[in-house]
């Protein structure tokens, strides 16, 4: 069987620049609360970060509610999360509340 390798380097170069912006994403988020400045600054660093975590809660209970639900329905076993995926998933939040609130409060 010939493997065509058009698709497959695709696919490759898909996976890695999605890879690579979900560590971009990661590491702007750390950067943007690691880094000091005024009031406003904090104010909006606080909200967004507030919202995330509210966010963040709600996607692990819905989680949890899934897989509860699988195992007393009985359709497979309980399935893990995929914790580069879940910080992934977090940064990406945190970069749209954290514009979100820049857009807002004019940083």
């Amino acid at each position: 069987m010939q493997i065509i390798a058009g698709p497959i380097i695709f696919i490759t170069f898909l996976f890695l620049a999605i890879f690579l912006l979900c560590v971009i994403s990661i590491a702007a988020m750390v950067v943007s609360l690691s880094r000091q400045g005024d009031e406003r600054r904090q104010m909006i660093l606080t909200q967004a970060s507030s919202q995330t975590l509210y966010i963040t809660v709600a996607l692990l209970i819905l989680t949890n509610l899934e897989q509860i639900i699988r195992i007393f329905s009985g359709n497979g076993p309980s399935q893990g999360m995929n914790p580069f995926i879940f910080l992934a998933v977090i940064s990406l939040v945190y970069a749209v509340c954290l514009h979100h609130y820049k857009k807002k409060f004019g940083d």
